[in-house]
Parts: structure tokens; sequence; C-alpha cells
């Protein structure tokens, strides 16, 4: 019977990249809009289009460069002699831009890219996203640690998996714990939400905004949760992050939303972005269990 690791994969992308150098790295990011910043503020030792990547599909939304890289962040520094607090240095990979079930690719696509991160020795994700913020107490520009999720793609990554697979959260409570610190030792504020993930491509009316706040959720995406069930199902520890880029359609009266607006806001944020980035992966690399 088909497992989630069989229902998902591409190991013509595994092999490709593998020979590019992008094995090796155990943290990855999936860096929704207007978080792909986070890239240009380290160093970048291999970079490669999704175009090249046999079978891997392409993002096409703006503020989505579209590219699997292998970076590096440099922690401490400035001492200059050798020592530990100078020299250490942590690889990643990230993907800059997603896949979106919008722009027609089928979820089993979005899965398969989280099933390439472990086929190249990815064991944590870091999946993030901009989002409508449905919770009234918060506010444009605020982070959100999304600790559980809502489905409303009403469908799966991994559809054909048998036994049902993954757990019922794709997050991990341990890395949850871990960024939380992260956070707070980089004095950057956040909410714990829940996600609510919806096909789009249109955003939501206040009449469904009203239904996602009954049922629960905080934020409103079109993404994110696709990439946590695939995560917890082939066995990846996953956490996801949020930025609240507008208040969704209803929860302040007569507010509208635009892509121009949340790249506008996302663009604002990134200096925050990186410094929340930089803190996880270190947190993650240094406190695997």
């Amino acid at each position: 019977m088909p497992s989630a690791a069989t229902v998902l994969g591409n190991a013509k992308a595994v092999d490709f990249l593998t020979e590019r150098g992008f094995a090796g790295p155990k943290v990855a990011f999936i860096l929704g809009s207007g978080w792909g910043h986070f890239v240009d503020s380290t160093e970048v030792v291999e970079a490669c289009p999704y175009e090249e990547i046999p079978d891997f599909g392409a993002s096409t939304v703006a503020g989505h460069a579209g590219r699997l890289v292998r970076g590096r962040v440099q922690i401490g520094g400035g001492a200059g002699d050798g020592s530990a607090a100078a020299d250490e240095s942590f690889d990643y990979l990230a993907m800059q831009g997603r896949m979106h079930r919008y722009e027609g690719h089928p979820l089993s696509r979005i899965g398969d890219a989280v099933a390439v991160l472990a086929g190249l020795g990815v064991r944590e994700l870091v999946v993030t996203c901009a989002a409508g913020g449905v919770n009234p107490s918060y506010s444009v520009g605020d982070l959100v640690l999304i600790h559980d999720y809502i489905n409303f793609m009403l469908e799966s990554p991994v559809r054909g998996a048998t036994p049902p697979a993954g757990s019922r959260s794709g997050t991990s409570p341990r890395m949850v714990k871990l960024a939380e610190d992260a956070a707070a030792g980089a004095d950057i504020p956040l909410h714990r939400g829940v996600l609510f993930s919806s096909k789009g491509p249109t955003y939501e009316t206040p009449a469904e905004v009203r239904m996602v706040r009954t049922l629960g959720g905080d934020v409103a995406s079109m993404s994110t949760a696709p990439e946590l069930i695939a995560a917890s199902s082939l066995g990846l520890e996953a956490v996801a992050f949020a930025c609240v880029t507008n208040m969704a359609p209803g929860v302040i009266p007569g507010a509208e939303v635009t892509h121009d607006e949340v790249i506008e806001v996302m663009q604002a944020s990134r200096a925050k972005f990186s410094t929340l980035l930089a803190a996880l992966l270190q947190a993650f690399e240094t406190h695997r269990p």
C-alpha cells in the first residue's frame, strides 16, 4: 500500500540538486510573499531557479523569486580571532517563493517540493506566509506563530496514501517552544494563532471572514497548510509563521485589500523577518535532539 513517502517525491529533482551542492542542511524555510528578503541578508552559497529543477514547477506570483537557495547565516562575528563566537555559521535551504494551488498547481506538486527538501536531508521545516488578520486584537505588521490550522482547501497533498498519513496538526510542539524562545530573545513580539488556509485566489468576503472567526481562525491565507500536512506525513518537524498584512474584510468596516498592499507591508517588516529567521536557525541547530 502506498505511504506518504511513496505518494510524494521527485527523485530526479533530488539527484539534480544533490549534484548541484544542495544536500546537507537540516533546516529549510519556505518563504512566502515578502519573506524572501531573508535570503538577501545572508550568504548565498548556491541558487537554482525552479524552472531548472526537473518536474519541480514554477512560482508566478509577484514577490516570489522562484528559486531554491542554499544559504549561510553567520552568528556572532566581529572578533576576527577564530573564536567560536566569531566563526559560528549555519547552512540552510530556502524555497524563495512557493507554488500555490490557485496558480494551477496540484497539491501533490506542493507536497512534492517538501519531499524534495526531505530527500536533501532536511529534518526541520519553517513555513512562512502573508495573511489577513481575522482576530480583531491583531494589527497590521504583527507576526503570528501558527500552532494549528484549518485546512479549508478540502484536499490533501498526500491524497492516495494509506493508511491515513500525518498527525492532527502539522506543527511540532518542540519547534513551537524553540520559536517562542528565539523570538523573545530577539525581542520580537509574537501572537499564537490558528491559520485558516483556503485555495484562493480571491480574498475573503466579510461573510466568509465571519465564518473563519466562528470556526476559530485568527489569520487567513492561501497557502501553508499543504506544506505542513506534507511535512508531518513525511516525518519532518515543522513550524509556521504568518505576517498580518491587512485586516480581513469585515474586521474593519470598509477595509479592502490588494496584493500590492500585501507586498508593501511585508517590505516594511523585512528586517524583523530576517532577524527572526536567523534566530530560529540558530535555535534549531543548537537544540537538535
